[in-house]
């Protein structure tokens, strides 16, 4: 999970519409949820390939086609945010019908942390549960009252965090598997959000921990040890050169972890933090012979 910006003229031209607001009032007013129409929020079309929502496309933009959740690339669910029909955690709400189109509320999602084993209608909070949608003196819809970030509705305090609410370097840190069985997230706040959300979205699932490993350290791991193999084999490959590559590599590492358009970055942005974080998760990766030089020229980029 990154933090992310998704600008409102990103929408679609129909979720914005005012044929989809007086739909929207009507369920609003009425509670009227077996009127809500995926054809709005999704909106779909097709092409000679697949069929494909227009709503999903919006969403790629801000989030590079990646899962909101678990930074996977993938071709993603559109996940209401807050459920729009029913919450398990609170078997007397009727869910949040009145967001059903609210742009904020509507996030991409991959099937394992949206469906398969992962959060469904979970949202559990620490704070006041909003019942009901916020109206105006003449009885339209508040909308300003809808939008994820603003009061009633921030006042919650989700125990999900919410990618374009929650800056989630503030709630996660990352471990290696006690198993060597990849990398696994995990919530360093308080209160719990971040352990919440592993759990809610199934974070820590076999095939993200390896992931994680395959697309962040191997391609780094298998450059940096092909520098020693070069630096052992060939004479005219000189220590400097081993330097100069080990360096390279390093800065790879760094500004992949700038790149929006990368998978994992908050892993990545984790890593180069700090030297502790680089020493924690990159080094164990490394031949136990190679890993004080890499240590070494880390060190050097960083302090410079």
């Amino acid at each position: 999970m990154r933090f992310i910006i998704k600008p409102t003229e990103h929408q679609t031209a129909k979720l914005k519409s005012q044929a989809t607001y007086l739909e929207l009032l009507n369920i609003a007013r009425n509670k009227l949820k077996n009127r809500i129409k995926d054809s709005i929020y999704r909106d779909s079309y097709s092409t000679a390939e697949e069929k494909r929502s227009k709503v999903e496309d919006q969403l790629a933009l801000s989030y590079f086609n990646k899962c909101g959740y678990c930074e996977r690339l993938c071709k993603a669910d559109v996940e209401h945010y807050r459920p729009k029909k029913g919450v398990d955690d609170d078997g007397n709400h009727e869910g949040y019908y009145w967001l059903c189109y609210e742009w904020t509320n509507l996030l991409p999602a991959c099937v394992k942390c949206n469906r398969d084993g992962g959060k469904h209608n979970q949202f559990p909070i620490l704070g006041q549960r909003v019942n009901n949608p916020s109206f105006l003196p003449d009885n339209n819809l508040d909308l300003d009252k809808n939008k994820a970030n603003n009061t009633p509705l921030r006042e919650e305090s989700p125990y999900l965090l919410h990618p374009e609410v929650d800056n989630p370097s503030d709630y996660f840190e990352f471990e290696l598997d006690p198993n060597g069985d990849g990398i696994r997230i995990k919530g360093n706040d308080d209160i719990g959000r971040g352990e919440s959300t592993i759990s809610i979205c199934s974070l820590n699932r076999q095939e993200l921990r390896l992931e994680r490993v395959e697309n962040v350290i191997n391609q780094f791991k298998m450059s940096i040890e092909s520098a020693f193999v070069m630096f052992d084999e060939e004479d005219s490959f000189t220590e400097d050169d081993l330097i100069n590559s080990i360096e390279l590599q390093l800065f790879a590492l760094i500004n992949f972890s700038n790149n929006k358009e990368s998978t994992h970055t908050l892993l990545r942005k984790y890593i180069v933090e700090s030297s502790g974080n680089f020493e924690k998760i990159v080094l164990p990766f490394l031949s136990t012979g190679i890993r004080n030089i890499v240590m070494a020229a880390y060190n050097s980029i960083v302090n410079n």
